[in-house]
């Protein structure tokens, strides 16, 4: 597997370009009577972490430009600042498909006539495993070893709470404590997912948090990292991303958009723009798959009410 460089925002922006292009000209559907149908596809910052919103919107409008230009304008992909906005439109009728971060799919699911049908993974696997890293030779045990220390976060989306920041502070609010910002000393937002490792391994900071697919990518490039730092809390099994569509339309339509996506990764070019966003393949959804996400997220909404009623 090639050595991605993830901290290139332009890199990234061209790619989302071409992968959104591609993803978009492979959802032109076509009904029963062999015509084209429009179909639109939203998404939000929070899935293009490493990209700001310019960027995402400068991308947006080229491949506008671009699909009008090859594709007739038969397809069509939105931008929008929330998922309030995305799921707005969703109703409407203006977009068919959502893709995003298994986080915002849940903050939305109970608000919009939606329907999951394909889940991303980063591996092999369809899940996520978050790890609270620190330096082996640091004394810190445990979480409890933390109060009053620095810790890093990966960058997220300001509309929604990711992974990251949910795990940590539901672990907090088992011991009592309700704020993150007042149990550490100092909580950071690195750039990019890899690097608030780096920081850990220099003293720099005392802790960070990181998947397990991000730290095996990063300890290939330099092994000394794998032997100087190590995980002290961890939770696995979580959702990566989530494709969901207007559960509103023809099933036929559905299981189009369901082998438009899944065509992807077949292709050679697809396979590298999927690398680049960190993504190996689509799988169908499964019920199951969401087990120990929504247990997160119940435990965080259970000890949040809990805490708030003190």
């Amino acid at each position: 597997m090639k050595k991605i460089i993830y901290n290139k925002k332009t890199a990234l922006t061209i790619a989302m370009i071409i992968l959104i292009s591609a993803m978009c000209s492979a959802l032109t559907v076509q009904n029963a009577a062999g015509e084209e149908t429009r179909l639109s596809l939203g998404y939000t910052g929070s899935a293009f972490q490493d990209s700001n919103s310019n960027d995402v919107k400068a991308a947006v409008s080229v491949l506008i430009r671009k699909i009008a230009w090859k594709y007739f304008g038969k397809s069509e992909a939105n931008y929008y600042e929330n998922s309030s906005e995305m799921v707005a439109a969703l109703k409407s009728g203006k977009v068919q498909v959502l893709c995003g971060p298994a986080e915002e799919y849940m903050g939305f699911r109970n608000l919009a006539p939606v329907e999951p049908i394909l889940m991303t993974s980063s591996s092999s696997d369809p899940d996520i495993e978050l790890l609270l890293l620190v330096r082996k030779d640091s004394g810190i045990k445990s979480l409890s070893d933390l109060k009053n220390n620095s810790i890093i976060l990966p960058p997220q989306n300001s509309k929604t709470k990711s992974f990251f920041l949910l795990w940590i502070e539901t672990m907090l609010m088992r011991k009592g404590y309700s704020s993150i910002e007042t149990y550490f000393s100092t909580v950071k937002k690195s750039k990019t997912a890899s690097q608030g490792i780096m920081p850990v391994f220099f003293r720099q900071a005392d802790a960070c948090v990181v998947t397990r697919h991000v730290l095996n990518l990063t300890v290939e490039m330099n092994p000394q990292l794998g032997k100087e730092l190590v995980p002290i809390a961890s939770i696995d099994k979580l959702s990566h991303g989530i494709i969901s569509v207007d559960r509103r339309l023809p099933d036929e339509t559905k299981n189009k958009i369901k082998q438009a996506f899944m065509s992807l990764p077949n292709s050679s070019d697809g396979k590298q723009l999927l690398m680049l966003f960190l993504v190996n393949k689509f799988l169908p959804f499964r019920p199951e798959y969401l087990t120990t996400t929504e247990a997160l997220f119940a435990e965080h909404q259970r000890l949040k009410s809990k805490l708030t009623r003190r």
